[in-house]
C-alpha cells in the first residue's frame, strides 16, 4: 500500500489541501492593521475543501479496489476543478468588495490559492498509477 507511487501522489494530494483549508489565502493589509481570509470565512468554500481533503486520504485505503479508486479519484478531480475556480472567484469578488470599502487597501494572495491545481496534476498522477497497477495484476492473471 504505501510502497506504491499513487499512494504517495493521493497523501501529497491530501496533504496540499489540508494546507489550503486551515492557511489563509488572501491577506489584507490595511491601514487598521491586518486580515486574513480564509477557507472557513465562507461554509459552503470550506465544506467543499475538507472533502477534498478527506477523499484522496479515503481513496489510499480502498488499494484492494481498484475499479473504485479511479472512480473515487475522478470525483476528486471534478472537486478540485470546482474548489478551484470556486476559490479563484471567491477571492477575487471579496478582494474587490474590500476594494470599495476600504481606501489604501493592499490585498496579497497567498501560494495556497494554486494548491488545488497541484493537488488536481497529482490526482491525475495516480489514476495513471492505479491503471498501471490494474493492468499488471491482469496480465499476471493470464500467465497463470
Amino acid at each position: 500500500m504505501l510502497q506504491r507511487v499513487q499512494t504517495l501522489y493521493l497523501l501529497a494530494a491530501t496533504v496540499l489541501m489540508a494546507l489550503v483549508t486551515f492557511l489563509p489565502m488572501v491577506t489584507f493589509t490595511t491601514t487598521s492593521g491586518e486580515e486574513a481570509l480564509k477557507a472557513f470565512d465562507l461554509v459552503y468554500i470550506g465544506a467543499l475543501l475538507a472533502i477534498c481533503t478527506l477523499l484522496p486520504f479515503i481513496t489510499i485505503w480502498l488499494f484492494k479496489n481498484r475499479w473504485l479508486q479511479i472512480r473515487l479519484c475522478f470525483a476528486e478531480l471534478v472537486l478540485l476543478l470546482g474548489a478551484q475556480i470556486f476559490s479563484i472567484v471567491y477571492t477575487a469578488r471579496v478582494t474587490n468588495g474590500m476594494r470599495e470599502s476600504f481606501a489604501g487597501l493592499v490585498a496579497d494572495k497567498n501560494i495556497t490559492i494554486i494548491f488545488p491545481a497541484i493537488a488536481f496534476i497529482l490526482v491525475i498522477l495516480a489514476i495513471r498509477g492505479i491503471i498501471k497497477d490494474q493492468q499488471l495484476i491482469k496480465s499476471l492473471d493470464r500467465i497463470r
